[in-house]
Order: structure tokens, then C-alpha cells, then sequence
């Protein structure tokens, strides 16, 4: 791992552990072992850091995607994994760090409204990243749709949306309320989106 992948790592792993207000330049030039000119030498200021923080998660995000559902041959396979890795979802960011729920306070959730809210060039990247999913669940849809697998009355813009909002909505409410399981919600939900897709 290069320096710079190791202040990204470090500066994400703090920002769980602090959030995105509290956890400084500082901090993270510590946690890596180096001064804070030091993390200046790769980013200009720590809305830049948290930039390239989104960039890899996205990255890493895009690496897990593709082993999820590299399997999955039909909508019908790709909903159901979809909405049985919730759980995975939840605590993706932990994974690709290799922390526990000890080592962090915040969600990655919540890192994405704090930093959002000070800047809006993050904003616009996180929603730019929604809008690829939803385009990328639409295209999926109208494909099975021209398959035959899924009803054709279905707009796919919308349904897309809706699966988004439904992912995001669960992730949101379970972080509120511990007795979710989302797993469990999630293969529920899976099965009621499939009686309304079917034909």
C-alpha cells in the first residue's frame, strides 16, 4: 500500500471512529505517522481527502459488487442478492477497513450527510454516485422487461428509484432501532417486490 492509500485508509477509519467534523488533519497525519504538511504533500485540504475517501469507497464498492452478484443470471437473482446483502451494506466500510463495532462510532451513512452539508461539491459526487446505481438497476430492469421476465407496464426510472430508496430507508431505520434484522427484512421485502415485478 502506498502513502496515499494509507492516509485515505486512515483518514476513514478516523472519520468513523471521530466523524467528519472532529476528526482533523491532525489526527490523521498521527494515525499514519507523519507530520501535517505531510498529508498536505497528497491533498490539498480535508474536503479534498474526503474526495478521494468517497473515491475508494466507491471503488471498493464497485470490487464487491462485482463478486456479489457475478452469479446472479436473472433480475429475479439480482434482486434477491441485492436485498440479502443488506447486512454486508450496513457494515461495509468496517469490512474494507477490517474493524470491529468497537473501533467506530458513526456510520458511513453518516460521514456522507455531515460532509455533505459543508460542501458542496461532496454532495453533488454522492448524489452523482445514486444516479449511476439507479441507472444501472434501470438498465437491468428494462432488460428483463425486454426478456419477458418481468412485467412490461413496470416504469424501470422509477422502480429503480424505489429499490434505491428502499435499500437506503432500511440501512437508515436499522441504525435507529437494533431489533431489525436485515436480513430477514430484507428477504421479506425481496419477496414482496417480486409478486409486484412477476408475470
Amino acid at each position: 500500500m502506498d502513502r496515499k492509500e494509507e492516509i485515505i485508509k486512515k483518514a476513514l477509519k478516523l472519520f468513523l471512529q471521530k466523524g467528519y467534523e472532529k476528526a482533523s488533519l491532525n489526527d490523521i497525519a498521527s494515525e499514519v505517522g507523519i507530520s501535517k504538511p505531510g498529508v498536505y504533500h497528497y491533498f490539498a485540504s480535508k474536503d479534498k481527502l474526503f474526495h478521494e475517501v468517497l473515491s475508494y469507497f466507491n471503488i471498493e464498492m464497485k470490487k464487491w459488487s462485482l463478486t456479489r452478484f457475478q452469479s446472479c443470471n436473472t433480475i429475479q437473482d439480482f434482486l434477491r442478492a441485492f436485498f440479502s446483502s443488506l447486512s454486508s451494506l450496513k457494515e461495509i466500510a468496517k469490512k474494507i477497513l477490517g474493524i470491529s463495532d468497537e473501533q467506530t462510532s458513526y456510520s458511513f451513512l453518516e460521514l456522507l450527510l455531515s460532509a455533505s452539508k459543508k460542501d458542496n461539491n461532496i454532495k453533488d459526487q454522492i448524489g452523482n454516485s445514486y444516479v449511476v446505481t439507479r441507472e444501472n438497476i434501470k438498465a437491468l430492469l428494462e432488460n428483463a422487461q425486454n426478456n419477458g421476465e418481468i412485467r412490461n407496464d413496470i416504469d424501470c426510472e422509477v422502480f429503480a428509484f424505489q429499490i434505491v430508496a428502499l435499500i437506503e430507508g432500511i440501512l437508515l431505520i436499522s441504525s435507529f432501532d437494533d431489533s431489525i434484522d436485515v436480513d430477514i427484512i430484507g428477504e421479506k421485502i425481496f419477496n414482496n417486490i417480486w409478486k409486484m415485478l412477476s408475470v
